[in-house]
């Protein structure tokens, strides 16, 4: 595969759980402040390679951390 515009759309439910797998084992753990900001930023990591290929994020990062990343970008 030489980019993501090679990437068929009927792998975007495989796509998607592999990013909810990857997000939920990040966000497991204790809650610091400097955690939060690291969850922040890796959402926001997350979020845009969803967009990249077609999934909507909201799907799988929790409605705390999309309020984290929209108070963020202001």
């Amino acid at each position: 595969m030489s980019n993501v515009s090679d990437i068929k759309p009927w792998f975007r439910d495989d796509i998607a759980r592999t990013l909810m797998s990857i997000y939920f084992a990040s966000a497991a753990g204790n809650q610091r402040t400097s955690d939060n900001e690291f969850r922040a930023g890796f959402a926001a990591a997350l979020s845009s390679v969803a967009l990249a290929v077609g999934v909507n994020p909201e799907t799988f990062i929790s409605p705390e951390d999309i309020q984290r990343l929209r108070s963020s970008s202001r």
